[in-house]
């Protein structure tokens, strides 16, 4: 691999931490608009029985070649760094112009949904139903009220199993999930903190349930490749409601703009909003002319 395509994929790893550490947003869709959706989850799902035998006889070359090493390494980088780099920017910008923000994501995943719907099949009775029962699943999040505050290693490295399935599953919010987990806030401090033991305990539930769950997702691709497909699009429909700009700080139901004005005394500020989805739309574009053809 050259050090241009290792920068290439360590780019996309950032693209793809920055993605997931937002509530509603998924890594799962960038990953899949860059083009290294699959390659992603076999390079996961291959960290299996034989990997392991490979490292036991001190067989590193192996071993590193059998989980696609030095791809999942770039990939590891740069989302540790989007991650890190979340909690100074992102984040800032969630707490500062929360509604500008949503409205660029909204962008982002109306954009995904735009360039993968050529491959949903919505033919027949099952594709439709698959679509909506997709979207259903994530709209649907929006009622479950949040958890208590995860405080025990144990709850963290469940959280970080749960989570790491949102985070593979594109429409799927990791971050989501971990805010009904109560575990969103502390895994935050933690990586800001360097606090090395939730950190540990949150990466090892994470690659528990990456060892079970890509198995499955590479399994569904391969044998169901267009309802599998299908269904993730309605996933990416379901999140337009858990990214919605205008609500309620208590309430999970969406309110139109004019509404959430009356109700809050708040500018709604549709300008910008509709501005910062066009132009996280025209982004979800240019990622996929840039990355997706190389990948290809």
């Amino acid at each position: 691999m050259s050090n241009k395509a290792r920068l290439l994929l360590v780019l996309k790893g950032v693209l793809i931490g920055l993605s997931d550490s937002v509530p509603g947003v998924s890594g799962g869709t960038i990953a899949l608009l860059t083009g290294v959706y699959a390659r992603l989850l076999a390079a996961i799902s291959s960290a299996d029985i034989k990997a392991l035998r490979l490292l036991t006889r001190g067989d590193l070359a192996g071993f590193w070649l059998r989980i696609d090493g030095s791809f999942l390494a770039c990939i590891a980088l740069g989302m540790l760094a989007g991650l890190l780099l979340s909690a100074n920017t992102v984040l800032y910008a969630l707490e500062v112009y929360p509604i500008p923000l949503a409205g660029f994501f909204m962008g982002l995943v109306l954009g995904a949904i735009f360039l993968l719907h050529g491959q949903f099949r919505l033919r027949g009775l099952l594709g439709p139903a698959l679509f909506a029962a997709g979207a259903a699943l994530v709209a649907g999040l929006l009622w479950l009220e949040p958890g208590q505050t995860a405080t025990s290693n144990g709850e963290l490295l469940l959280a970080g199993a749960i989570a790491i399935c949102g985070m593979l599953l594109p429409g799927l919010s990791g971050a989501f999930l971990l805010i009904l987990l109560g575990a969103y806030e502390r895994m935050l401090e933690a990586l800001v903190g360097f606090e090395w033991v939730p950190i540990f305990f949150f990466v090892m539930g994470c690659a528990l349930g990456l060892a079970l769950f890509s198995r499955f997702l590479t399994w569904l691709l391969r044998r169901f490749a267009e309802q599998t497909i299908t269904f993730i699009g309605g996933l990416l429909l379901g999140s337009l409601m858990v990214i919605w700009p205008w609500r309620l700080d208590d309430q999970a139901q969406p309110l139109l703009p004019w509404d959430y004005a009356v109700l809050t005394g708040a500018e709604p500020q549709q300008g910008w909003a509709s501005l910062a989805l066009v132009a996280g739309f025209l982004l979800v574009v240019a990622i996929e002319r840039l990355f997706r053809p190389r990948e290809e």
